[in-house]
């Protein structure tokens, strides 16, 4: 990891769309990312938080789901933009070992999060940064390939994944944490997805096919549902599907608003609280894991409902607090 002011996407210029120095929009999905990751995880660790606050549970799907996806799609967002000009910039064998330290470190620092020592064991856990690291190197391995080959690549991970859902090793997914190793195969064809749907930004006229690419998925996982069960928990084709357009299409949105709307009201390019923690999100999403490990040592997991809300909000104060400082004194920690 290095402290450096300009971001990757600091490099970005196209001839259709106005991708330099940063696009807003994406920056606001990240923030928002991390600000739904905050509160949600304060809240999890109470015992008595209404169920909205909490994933479905073994079949369904709240908005509680959806934010891990986020995370997924913005990692192809930024791939997407950031890729190509690497390997044009650098050439590419720098872009690839670029992206394959990231990816690495990502599970790398995962792992070190969770690990479990003492005299008689030593324990290493799953999480969500493996799983955005292994997702990230499945996705790599296959970057240059043309969008068609990517999307069958991606079917047949989630179709192999949902086969596996039907013996038994059903179990040990389930029983892993977002899905085990497994799982991987799900959130990498997620990531193969959103990266096809991603490419959209690259030319103005293709933006209504992020929208479009979007609400195919979102309606094709919701009939497939009815078949297979949308499961977070199993990792589900459907729950991938209704992921990858969920995604898109609230992305899509927050780019009419930010990148488009604000052109006609200024105002909105002055965003700087979602946006300045978009810029630091890895290191932010750390910051939260630590601060959660560090406040649920000493309080009680009992409270009231008002008091766990408060307690989840003024955590997620702290975080966006630390971006925004962050981003006013130009301190971008880029992997």
């Amino acid at each position: 990891m290095k402290i450096n002011s300009i971001d990757a996407m600091n490099e970005i210029k196209t001839e259709t769309v106005d991708l330099s120095p940063r696009v807003l929009s994406i920056d606001v999905f990240k923030g928002l990312s991390i600000t739904l990751m905050t509160f949600v995880n304060n809240l999890a660790f109470f015992e008595n938080v209404p169920a909205w606050t909490r994933h479905a549970g073994d079949y369904g799907i709240t908005y509680v789901d959806l934010i891990a996806p986020f995370f997924i799609f913005m990692m192809a967002l930024n791939f997407t933009i950031s890729f190509k000009k690497r390997i044009e910039n650098y050439g590419r064998k720098k872009a690839y070992l670029r992206f394959l330290r990231r990816y690495l470190i990502f599970i790398a620092i995962g792992l070190a999060l969770f690990l479990e020592v003492d005299a008689n064991t030593f324990q290493l856990h799953w999480g969500t940064l493996q799983v955005l690291g292994t997702a990230g190197l499945i996705h790599l391995s296959i970057a240059e390939l043309k969008s068609v080959y990517r999307l069958i690549i991606g079917a047949l991970l989630v179709t192999f994944h949902q086969w596996m859902l039907a013996t038994s090793l059903s179990l040990v997914i389930y029983e892993g944490i977002e899905g085990g190793l497994l799982g991987s195969l799900s959130w990498a064809s997620m990531m193969i997805f959103s990266s096809v749907i991603a490419e959209a930004i690259w030319e103005a006229k293709k933006w209504k096919k992020l929208l479009l690419g979007g609400l195919i998925f979102l309606f094709l996982g919701i009939y497939l549902g009815f078949f297979f069960g949308i499961s977070r928990e199993y990792m589900s084709l459907p729950y991938v599907l209704i992921s990858v357009g969920a995604s898109s299409i609230i992305y899509y949105f927050i780019h009419l608003i930010f990148d488009i709307a604000s052109k006609k009201f200024y105002t909105l390019k002055k965003e700087r609280i979602l946006s300045a923690s978009g810029k630091n999100a890895f290191v932010l999403y750390i910051f939260h894991l630590l601060l959660i490990s560090l406040i649920f040592e000493v309080i009680p997991l009992n409270l009231e409902w008002l008091i766990a809300l408060t307690i989840a909000i003024s955590n997620v104060i702290i975080i966006l607090t630390i971006g925004y400082l962050m981003d006013k004194y130009k301190i971008y920690l880029v992997i």
